[in-house]
């Protein structure tokens, strides 16, 4: 229906021919998940190169920890949005070892590379856990098959 004085509203036309309206929060819903996932591959790539350059510069376990952590969750930035669209039933596994390994990894740099600030170590964990979660409320669940 047309509100009084307002624009016909948007109409998409199948193959058949028959006209239906333009569902804008399923179009405004599927641009935020894609963006979303463009986000997460960038952190992915983001991630996996820091952990490659800090493979040679870690010196002490705490180091060496934090590095494979890092390295870990850049890979499971690729596998969350690999899964998002395929192998769905692996989607919500690896995106909770997603959020559990960026938090841990965000937690440990700020311990092991710098001087140790515990408070400030777990206000960045927990932001980054917040981030996670909102990343992946953006991303939406795996679409049904």
């Amino acid at each position: 229906m047309w509100l009084a004085g307002g624009r016909p509203p948007l109409r998409r036309e199948s193959l058949g021919g028959e006209e239906f309206p333009l569902n804008y929060r399923l179009v405004a819903r599927r641009g935020l998940s894609v963006c979303a996932a463009l986000l997460v591959l960038a952190l992915g790539w983001w991630t996996v190169a820091g952990g490659v350059r800090n493979l040679h510069q870690a010196g002490t376990s705490g180091q060496q920890l934090e590095t494979g952590i890092q390295l870990a969750c850049g890979l499971l930035c690729f596998a969350a949005v690999v899964t998002r669209y395929r192998w769905r039933s692996l989607f919500r596994r690896l995106r909770i070892a997603w959020v559990i390994t960026l938090s841990a990894w965000v937690g440990l740099s700020a311990l092991v590379w710098g001087p140790p600030q515990p408070l400030i170590a777990l206000v960045f964990a927990v932001v980054a856990l917040l981030v996670a979660w909102a990343m992946l409320w953006a991303l939406g669940p795996a679409p049904a098959a």
